[in-house]
């Protein structure tokens, strides 16, 4: 039916639920079906139908009458988005596609090598990166919200380009795991929401943490530990016997900290 008239139309606000607006509209102005997040301009403003009733054109039409709960649509300003992060690792590893498999280590991709083991002698590159992420805690930084529910916030963030390549010694993965005690050995490593396997990933529980990485063959090529607050000597029982072995150096990026276990 395609129907001519006019509709008595009440807005309800979703928020609170209660009325704000009321008016006559043409029939030929509203459509076919209010089917979910459907959106109106009003005004200035655009609003997303919550629930229409009646929904379905015929059924208004006969009514005469229709009932729109609508949410506002609100917009950032681009120049007032936060970061809760103060560094990110620029280049995300190749995936494989899903195979369905529910045995994976699953992070989200901020987390990738936000804590990571590195070879000493790739120190001046690591202290070049921690450099610039102690220049957006110093001049880009700002606590939000107050008391034990304050969080620092960011209003810029550093992309961090190396080490490119973290790891390039002889640790493998078998002696990794020879040196780590793991309550459990997962099939790899799995970026959330279905994107993917890390191609060539590992990925182990180590008391409260999870150590992951890629390989090249057996040879460890990246070497992560998550949560990232929690990686330390202290919380990864066996890491410093690898970091001592492999002369590697513990870097926990957003926490700007470079542990070396030989101190």
């Amino acid at each position: 039916m395609s129907g001519n008239g006019v509709i008595d139309v009440l807005l309800i606000d979703a928020e609170d639920g209660q009325p704000f607006g009321r008016s006559e509209m043409p029939s030929e102005l509203l459509p076919e079906s209010f089917a979910p997040a459907t959106r109106l301009d009003l005004g200035d403003s655009r609003w997303e139908v919550v629930a229409a009733q009646p929904a379905e054109r015929d059924a208004y039409l006969a009514a005469g009458q229709l009932v729109l709960t609508l949410r506002r649509l609100r917009t950032v300003d681009p120049q007032e988005i936060a970061y809760t992060l103060p560094t990110l690792c620029a280049e995300l590893p190749p995936l494989t596609p899903p195979d369905g498999t529910q045995d994976d280590l699953v992070i989200h991709e901020d987390e990738w090598r936000q804590a990571e083991l590195v070879e000493r002698a790739q120190l001046a590159a690591v202290e070049t990166e921690l450099h610039e992420i102690r220049q957006i805690f110093e001049h880009h930084s700002a606590s939000a919200g107050e008391g034990d529910t304050a969080i620092r916030v960011f209003d810029n963030l550093h992309l961090r380009q190396g080490p490119a390549d973290p790891l390039t010694g002889a640790l493998t993965r078998q002696r990794l795991l020879e040196l780590l005690p793991s309550d459990r050995v997962f099939a790899g490593v799995a970026l959330r929401d279905g994107q993917g396997r890390v191609a060539d990933s590992f990925a182990a529980q180590v008391g409260p943490v999870a150590v992951y990485g890629r390989c090249a063959g057996d040879r460890v090529t990246v070497l992560g530990v998550t949560p990232a607050g929690r990686a330390s000597t202290d919380e990864v029982p066996g890491l410093a016997a690898v970091m001592a072995e492999f002369d590697l150096l513990l870097v926990d990026w957003c926490s700007v900290r470079c542990e070396d276990a030989r101190r």
